[in-house]
């Protein structure tokens, strides 16, 4: 959610507000509500803030994954651990940096089984088992190709939550259609395969790889909470 929807979305708390305040700040990909309280007493203003995190909640607890300013990598690594969901990836365009990011997190090799970087359309065949005429008729860059891929990581891993991408990093574009910044996410997880279409809208590439990242920890973690 961006930082101007989510204030639009707490207008009803932040009109009239004085004690508790929210504040909302953003970073990449990211956004936070601060909420802060000046009462007598500590108790009082624990007590205060508290009632006001469940007020934000019940407006936008659908974007919540944490109060006690994690980052998002931080919480998906802790539940993949806590509930012992094994995890693989195959990245093409992001070239390694989903499982750089998520080894991050301390403890993470209890669940982490291992990250391909299949780069070339050879190695999505070889590692993964993607069909040449998967690759001929839809080019590398297409839901299909995200979908054989996760499917040959998830046959060759057994890990219980996969995920897969390929798309086109920038800054040039590979298409008209295929534009820098377009990728499309694979995952399967319980046995059930679905692929998300993702565009950055840029053509910075380290920027889009990074996006691409956020927006991968953000489908693992609805899948898994």
């Amino acid at each position: 959610i961006g930082e101007s929807v989510l204030e639009d979305a707490l207008l009803p708390l932040i009109d009239g507000q004085t004690d508790p305040t929210i504040a909302t700040y953003c970073k990449e990909g990211e956004c936070m509500a601060r909420v802060t309280s000046k009462r007598e007493t500590f108790e009082e203003a624990e007590a205060a803030v508290e009632e006001m995190v469940g007020n934000v909640k019940s407006l936008v607890g659908d974007y919540v994954f944490s109060c006690d300013n994690e980052e998002l990598v931080e919480v998906l690594g802790k539940l993949l651990i806590d509930k012992s969901i094994t995890i693989s990836v195959a990245e093409s365009c992001t070239a390694g940096l989903f499982a750089s990011t998520l080894c991050s997190v301390p403890g993470i090799s209890a669940v982490f089984d291992r990250g391909l970087v299949t780069y070339s359309e050879d190695a999505k065949k070889k590692e993964l088992g993607v069909h040449s005429e998967t690759l001929e008729k839809y080019t590398a860059v297409s839901p299909e190709v995200a979908f054989e891929m996760v499917s040959g990581l998830a046959a060759k891993t057994g890990s219980r939550l996969c995920l897969s991408i390929t798309g086109v990093a920038g800054p040039d574009d590979l298409s008209e259609d295929k534009p820098a910044g377009l990728a499309y996410i694979g995952l399967r997880y319980k046995g059930e395969v679905k692929v998300i279409e993702f565009r950055t809208r840029n053509v910075d590439r380290n920027n889009n790889r990074r996006k691409m990242v956020l927006r991968m920890l953000s489908e693992a973690y609805s899948l898994v909470r």
